[in-house]
């Protein structure tokens, strides 16, 4: 007699289980985007690059604006696509807080003050940070592009410190 009312109660209770166990949920990924011709591709020589100033002197920055040495950097594109026609390039970081256009020093304990990066197109035109510059007029089907800027330490107006001054930027690419 104990064996039917076990049963019952065993099947009841795996009855539970089964209706209290989580319900899978559903949902959608949308995905956009489109295919283009006029882009170009990095070059792989470009993808990392490292732009060394070595030591400057803290006396070539007495008042705000004043610069160091202009050291250049090149970005290299290939593989152009049929209908490429122009690319401007828009450097991203993190902002100066004495100038925003600026790249700010990395904020590492007894980093340099007082200074902060200027990029420059190939004409050694200020990009300022965040907006385009350094146009680049392309042709279809262009194998390799050779785009060079440069960067320059530049005074804040803050009063300089001397130490590490280093920092890092990302390139975006904007074609036309």
């Amino acid at each position: 007699m104990i064996r039917p009312v076990f049963r019952g109660i065993t099947a009841l209770s795996l009855l539970a289980l089964w209706t209290a166990s989580p319900v899978a949920q559903a949902g959608t990924i949308n995905i956009t985007g489109s295919i283009d011709g006029n882009t170009c591709a990095v070059s792989a020589d470009s993808t990392a690059l490292l732009v060394k100033f070595g030591s400057v002197s803290s006396q070539l920055f007495t008042d705000s604006g004043d610069g160091g040495r202009y050291e250049p950097f090149i970005i290299s594109l290939e593989k152009c696509g049929s209908s490429a026609n122009n690319v401007t390039v828009t450097f991203t970081g993190n902002a100066d807080s004495s100038n925003p256009e600026l790249l700010a020093l990395t904020a590492d304990a007894g980093a340099a003050k007082g200074v902060a990066i200027a990029i420059y197109d190939n004409n050694k035109t200020f990009i300022p940070l965040g907006q385009p510059g350094g146009s680049t007029e392309l042709t279809p089907n262009q194998a390799t592009v050779t785009m060079t800027f440069y960067a320059r330490y530049l005074a804040n107006g803050e009063t300089v410190s001397t130490g590490p001054a280093n920092s890092s930027a990302t390139f975006m690419l904007n074609y036309a």
